[in-house]
């Protein structure tokens, strides 16, 4: 069984640390291995929300610095010190796209890139009541520095809409991308 043989923190921020792994195989080799780590062991929530009884999927797409560029992903964040997954996945969805909406269903935490970081990520299935008062005028919430824009996709313009939006350059988080083409 593979196993970490020790920990260097090579440099550390407000919310990342980049750390040098050694780590040696089943085989008894030894390797070295860089991963960005959050800090304080902090998860987060992806929302895949649905609007009813439109059947919209709702997507966001806001700048992000690495991908230097707009990305079209779903709304997602870090969770809160002491906050369940699904008041984090609820309080996001309200921050991020003004609209209120009820869990369907969470999942356990899933890595996102586990070849590059620690990062690990709840997934929230949330139904969206158009009919909900609430929600007849949306209004986000961003925090400072986010300029996020509310993206509702009907279930049939899908993957119309990431082949068109792919064609003009746009970028795709992969999560996005590869719930697209399971969907078709």
């Amino acid at each position: 069984m593979a196993e970490i043989v020790s920990r260097k923190i090579l440099a550390s921020g407000h919310f990342l640390s980049l750390e040098r792994l050694s780590w040696r195989d089943s085989q008894g080799q030894e390797g070295i291995w860089e991963v960005a780590r959050r800090n304080n062991g902090i998860a987060a929530v992806l929302i895949i929300a649905w609007l009813q009884p439109s059947d919209r999927l709702i997507l966001v797409r806001q700048y992000r610095p690495p991908a230097e560029g707009e990305v079209i992903e779903f709304p997602a964040g870090i969770l809160d010190k002491g906050e369940s997954v699904d008041q984090g996945a609820l309080r996001e969805l309200l921050e991020e796209t003004g609209y209120h909406g009820q869990i369907r269903r969470v999942t356990s935490a899933a890595y996102n890139t586990p070849g590059l970081s620690s990062d690990r990520t709840h997934l929230a299935i949330v139904e969206v009541d158009e009919k909900d008062p609430r929600n007849q005028c949306p209004t986000p919430r961003p925090e400072a520095g986010e300029e996020i824009r509310v993206i509702p996709i009907a279930r049939a313009d899908l993957m119309q809409f990431f082949t068109s939006e792919t064609s003009r350059g746009a970028f795709f988080d992969s999560k996005v991308a590869a719930y697209l083409t399971a969907l078709t």
